[in-house]
């Protein structure tokens, strides 16, 4: 199990046991609406999405974590990791969080912690991350990362198109350290 620490969180990569609770986080409402594009997850999606990063990180080095804050270490507050983009060579930063946990530099905590774990561990050389038009708190975050606009994309050609975000490793703020990996 691999575990980043930031200064209020603790990032934990997904088991078995988070089965449920991903199942809670990934079909509440205001979560699902931007994760997954406002449907409900089935248990079956959430154990492939278990076993996709779990075989990323036996892999890839690199899958999704778990959040939870320092002082409650056994309650899911939220996600973040790396996977594969749509079967492309490119790597994608996911986060999301409870809403009551919105508005206080979480998910951005969270992210840069995955962003440096991408790029001094698993040794990435860029990084996207994207997010519906529709979604300016989450392109926010990605501009308080440092990541610069990469245009917009479409999924599949029936969906919405995205906003796309990149960072390369250079352009990285190594400056914002903090990180215990285990």
């Amino acid at each position: 199990m691999l575990v980043l620490r930031t200064p209020r969180l603790l990032l934990r990569s997904f088991s078995p046991e988070d089965e449920e609770s991903l199942l809670d986080f990934w079909n509440d409402p205001r979560v699902r609406r931007y994760l997954w594009d406002d449907r409900l997850v089935s248990r079956d999606e959430v154990r492939e999405q278990l076993a996709l990063s779990e075989r990323d990180f036996r892999e890839q080095g690199y899958g999704e974590f778990v959040l939870a804050l320092r002082q409650w270490p056994g309650v899911l507050i939220g996600f973040s990791g790396l996977r594969r983009l749509n079967g492309s060579g490119e790597v994608e930063l996911l986060y999301g969080l409870y809403q009551n946990f919105w508005g206080r530099g979480l998910a951005t905590e969270a992210a840069r912690a995955v962003l440096r774990f991408g790029f001094e561990e698993v040794g990435l050389e860029e990084i996207l991350a994207c997010a519906d038009l529709d979604n300016p708190a989450s392109v926010r975050v990605m501009e308080r990362l440092g990541m610069s606009y990469a245009g917009e994309r479409r999924a599949e050609p029936e969906e919405p198109p995205t906003t796309y975000y990149r960072l390369r490793r250079e352009d990285f703020d190594l400056g914002s350290r903090g990180k215990e990996t285990e």
